[in-house]
């Protein structure tokens, strides 16, 4: 028997689309056994099918030929609310998958395996590393400066956002000017995450690559946003691809910004998770 945890994350963090991932402090921890046939259970019960088949993906791509496995996965991440569960789910997967198998756990060895089930690499990036991070073009991965300043709110709705319909909404081609404003916008928030600056984080609000252009798929995090801005949040933006919504605030502004999201919510719950520094934890 193995196991692993990784943690949730937010992904783009406003004008970082497929770049910056934000790791929260809200867990998925998998274990793995040799069984005489495979199966995947989730908080004791049979796992849905889309997470089931995830998860045997997740182990059978760890380690070609492996299994069949019982899996357990027991997690507090919100499912399809755009923090980064199936990312979680992957990595943890992967890496009881491979300290069973007597493989590597290395994060560095991890990422390519996970991106590859995933789709994409922020949110794994997030899980594997833990705290900011961004990937480049080429995948590689830089950890960045986040002031101790500064303090997470997330809103999360009732209603479910699926990632494969939020990114059917961005697909097509970007103004010149929208990317000119994006690449802006994206260098203000990295200072803005680095030193806690108001000026900088206010520089870095909206966004026109992707959050605008999914704005008609969930109302309602536009509103938690405005909600967010006008109690104080120092930045404010969609949680990957939504629904929920998260809030950067510091210790003095988190009560008001978290009762403004709580009073814009039509059903759901707000989150004030701690930044995750760990990352992948195995064992």
């Amino acid at each position: 028997m193995s196991a692993a945890s990784a943690p949730g994350s937010s992904a783009n963090l406003g004008p970082g689309y497929d770049v910056l991932a934000l790791a929260l402090d809200l867990r998925c921890r998998v274990t793995v056994i040799e069984s005489a046939e495979w199966s995947v259970r989730s908080g004791g019960a049979p796992a849905d099918p889309g997470g089931a088949s995830l998860a045997r993906r997740a182990a059978e791509s760890a380690a070609p030929g492996v299994g069949p496995l019982a899996v357990a996965v027991e997690s507090e991440i919100p499912i399809a609310r755009g923090l980064g569960s199936s990312a979680a789910l992957i990595v943890a997967t992967i890496a009881a998958v491979r300290a069973l198998a007597g493989g590597s756990t290395d994060p560095g060895d991890l990422l390519g395996i996970a991106a590859g089930v995933e789709g994409h690499p922020d949110n794994v990036a997030a899980a594997l590393f833990g705290g900011l991070v961004a990937v480049g073009p080429g995948g590689g991965v830089r950890s960045l400066g986040v002031h101790p300043s500064l303090r997470v709110l997330v809103a999360v709705p009732d209603a479910t956002l699926p990632t494969e319909r939020a990114r059917l909404a961005t697909a097509g081609p970007v103004e010149t000017a929208v990317a000119a404003r994006t690449a802006a916008r994206l260098a203000f928030l990295i200072e803005g995450f680095r030193t806690g600056d108001p000026a900088a984080l206010a520089s870095a609000a909206g966004d026109e690559l992707h959050e605008e252009r999914r704005a008609h798929l969930s109302p309602i995090t536009g509103r938690l946003i405005g909600a967010a801005r006008d109690a104080g949040a120092l930045h404010a933006c969609w949680s990957g691809v939504g629904p929920s919504a998260l809030a950067l605030v510091t210790e003095a502004t988190m009560e008001q910004v978290g009762a403004a999201l709580a009073g814009a919510l039509e059903g759901g719950y707000v989150l004030s998770p701690d930044l995750d520094r760990e990352g992948l934890v195995v064992g």
